[in-house]
């Protein structure tokens, strides 16, 4: 998933380009951070659970933006925002990171490049697009959230020897950003 502040950033780059479509830009960066705070990710990404040895099979089918959709009110902002979120999810895994997921790393190993890749990222994109976790309601969850995975990552940054591999450099980033900010989000069921 990309971090909360990537969504964010898109979220507020959404909001710039298309201030019409969003009434309530709370419950819009809400719905934005939304689903990564549910515990069953399946659930609250619309896919389907899968084994996880296939990282490409997975990742077509974790996250259904079409069918949140299809679900839920179009006309409300969360679920606007969480639309964006699953959008942005989908295009994040299935198209941006494809090639990095095509090499068939060990899922920990993904898991951790992707861990501080975000570290790298996120003071700079908070900085430039001008995003925090304090543009939502849910700032001590996400903190609290960040700080679970932080713990997690620390000793693996300590290991000897342990290279990160940054899947991306942040101007392709910044390319995504933009991209994703261009999309059009469905207005009722």
């Amino acid at each position: 998933m990309p971090s909360q502040i990537i969504h964010l950033a898109i979220a507020k780059k959404f909001l710039q380009k298309h201030p019409r479509v969003i009434k309530n830009v709370c419950d819009f960066f809400d719905g934005n951070v939304i689903p990564d705070l549910a515990k069953d990710k399946a659930h609250s990404h619309c896919g389907v659970r899968t084994e996880k040895f296939d990282m490409v099979k997975r990742n077509a089918e974790k996250v259904s933006p079409i069918k949140f959709a299809t679900t839920h009110d179009m006309c409300d902002d969360l679920n606007k925002g969480q639309y964006l979120h699953l959008y942005v999810d989908d295009k994040y895994y299935n198209d941006f990171l494809l090639r990095y997921f095509q090499e068939q790393l060990d899922r920990k190993r993904i898991g951790t490049d992707m861990y501080e890749t975000f570290r790298r990222d996120d003071a700079y994109l908070q900085q430039k697009y001008g995003v925090s976790y304090g543009d939502t309601r849910l700032e001590g969850e996400l903190q609290k959230i960040n700080e679970v995975w932080d713990a997690e990552n620390a000793i693996k940054r300590r290991r000897t020897g342990y290279e990160f591999t940054f899947p991306y450099d942040i101007k392709d980033l910044e390319m995504f950003i933009d991209q994703m900010s261009d999309v059009e989000i469905p207005q009722d069921k």
